[in-house]
């Protein structure tokens, strides 16, 4: 679900963030080459908060919490990936399951490592396995929207 909203997120802000700047800009020019006062001027002011900058500012807010959904939903793979494999991941794995680029994958499997003091172990192969210690580490329990989703889809398909 947190995918979803991230693109969701990102892409309604992005059309809300360039619209209410193009209207912003569109509004502060005819305001500055009117010479508008009293009335239009009060008139054009408020165009320009309700249809320029509130959308904008909607638009900027959307994005970031489409980037929050987004780490918040790469981070609960990751949690997921670390219960069903046990506490030990390697980087292919990682990968395989995210869907990210290594070089990405690699920088959030360091820097978790860094967070839950994991250990590495190298296979014969080559491939580095990071190492946590699943039964001291706090795992997040599941959301509430997660809950009701699950609840949702199990209804749906008891149904059918």
């Amino acid at each position: 679900m947190n995918w979803l909203w991230s693109k969701v997120g990102k892409v309604l802000g992005g059309l809300l963030l360039f619209g209410g700047g193009t209207v912003s800009i569109g509004l502060l020019v005819a305001i500055g080459l009117s010479h508008a006062a009293g009335t239009v001027l009060a008139v054009l002011s408020a165009l320009l908060v309700f249809f320029g900058l509130a959308p904008a500012m909607l638009g900027g807010w959307l994005i970031y919490s489409g980037y929050k959904a987004e780490q918040r939903a790469i981070r609960e793979q990751f949690f997921q990936l670390l219960v069903s494999n046990q506490g030990r991941l390697s980087l292919r794995d990682y990968v395989a399951a995210s869907r990210l680029e290594p070089s990405i994958a690699r920088r959030y499997l360091d820097g978790w490592a860094k967070e839950f003091y994991a250990e590495f172990e190298v296979s014969d192969r080559g491939d580095i396995y990071y190492i946590f210690a699943t039964e001291s580490m706090l795992l997040p329990e599941s959301s509430h929207l997660q809950l009701l989703s699950q609840a949702l889809r199990q209804w749906l398909q008891s149904t059918v």
